[in-house]
């Protein structure tokens, strides 16, 4: 099973500005310099190798995420990476698809109009979703005003499957199941299981239930994961300010880990207004707090995976195999 990121960014796409390019540029000649590297070619390679920063940016597409085995795959969510994952879909040679959604905030619907397959006959979009309004909410940005086109003018075929918290839906041996997230509005992860892996998409969630039991019938979709895409939008000296907003912090995602088993943490939803120093300096902070609680829970990673969880923060084209 792999997971591919095609969209990393929470709430707004980012532009990457002149200013911000060369911003970036510094940054990393300045730490090639630190690592003794003094030619293009020497940089070039460094870089390509992850010797450098890892990545050196974290992209700008909104949320849109690639689940796939064995020649199935699913997207959670048409975030503005949904386009792009658009363009690779029509080189693959692809013909239909499966679109699971957390919910109907403009920034995890934002890329389907410009989502290629949906305008070429003799293509189909199967859209799964708890929300009852859904197709509403998603058919009324196709009205000729918000975007050139109406939906009656689409040139793929678009089907709407409404589904129910923790009912499954197969695909091979791909299994999908929404379960319940805490943000406003109401919002669904999905947990991906195949070939005895598991990965669970946890976006928008603000995590406020923490324990077994408040999580109650939720719980289990947390249990003894490989992966667990984690909304961390905020730091954790943010969150106060940002009560009810529907996003979560680093740490949280740690103690969730630490306590479920869950072997690698990717952390995604990236605040628009983070530049890749918040972002690098939010990685270095959840790192040291993993390490930090570990020895609270030696007893179980000892037999799990002796480091504790993995931390890693998503990036724009970022691919993990299972």
């Amino acid at each position: 099973m792999y997971i591919k990121c095609w969209g990393t960014r929470g709430s707004l796409p980012v532009a990457t500005t002149n200013a911000r390019f060369l911003t970036l540029l510094e940054e990393t000649i300045n730490q090639a310099r630190a690592g003794g590297i003094s030619t293009t070619s020497e940089l070039l390679a460094a870089a390509k190798d992850g010797k450098l920063f890892q990545p050196l940016c974290y992209g700008g597409n909104t949320s849109c995420t690639e689940v796939g085995h064995k020649g199935h795959s699913v997207f959670v969510d048409m975030g503005s990476g949904f386009r792009e994952a658009g363009t690779a879909a029509i080189q693959s040679g692809a013909k239909e698809f499966h679109i699971f959604m957390t919910h109907m905030h403009w920034d995890h619907i934002m890329g389907m109009p410009f989502f290629v397959p949906i305008h070429v006959p003799g293509h189909k979009l199967n859209i799964y979703h708890v929300h009852r309004n859904a197709p509403e909410y998603i058919r009324i940005n196709f009205n000729g005003v918000n975007f050139p086109l109406t939906w009656e003018q689409l040139g793929g075929k678009v089907e709407f499957h409404q589904l129910k918290p923790y009912q499954e839906t197969i695909f091979g041996d791909l299994k999908v199941t929404p379960f319940v997230l805490d943000h406003p509005g109401g919002s669904f992860g999905y947990r991906c299981e195949a070939a005895g892996k598991s990965a669970a998409v946890g976006v928008d969630g603000e995590f406020k239930r923490l324990t077994p039991q408040e999580l109650g019938r939720d719980h289990a979709f947390y249990q003894n994961l490989d992966l667990l895409l984690f909304d961390s939008q905020y730091e954790m000296s943010e969150l106060a300010s940002r009560f009810d907003w529907g996003h979560c912090s680093p740490n949280i995602g740690v103690d969730l880990a630490l306590r479920e088993g869950i072997k690698t943490l990717l952390f995604t939803h990236h605040d628009p207004w983070a530049t890749e120093e918040k972002l690098r300096r939010m990685y270095a902070n959840a790192v040291k707090y993993m390490h930090a609680q570990l020895d609270a829970h030696r007893t179980k990673w000892d037999a799990v995976q002796p480091g504790g969880p993995v931390l890693k923060m998503a990036y724009d084209g970022m691919k993990i195999e299972l």
